[in-house]
């Protein structure tokens, strides 16, 4: 079953005809194009945001740092068989 909501939004002028050109340009003037430029919109926003917020947790682990051990190699010539 799907369910449509209907929305009322207020955009300044140029952003409408910003959104009004792209959903012409993507679906050449069709029914729904509007909703459909949006809800692309949202997707892709959505998406970005999970991406950023998995980017800070990352960046949060690498703050913290990792209990690595103790550590056997002192020297760069150790790992390699370079002198």
């Amino acid at each position: 079953m799907i369910f449509l909501g209907n929305l009322t939004i207020t955009l300044k002028d140029q952003d409408e005809k910003r959104l009004r050109n792209m959903a012409n340009q993507r679906y050449n003037s069709k029914k729904g194009s509007l909703a459909k430029v949006v809800s692309e919109s949202l997707r892709l926003m959505t998406k970005q945001s999970a991406r950023e917020m998995a980017m800070q947790r990352q960046f949060r682990w690498m703050e913290q740092g990792f209990e690595m051990g103790k550590l056997l190699i002192k020297k760069r010539e150790d790992i390699y068989d370079r002198v």
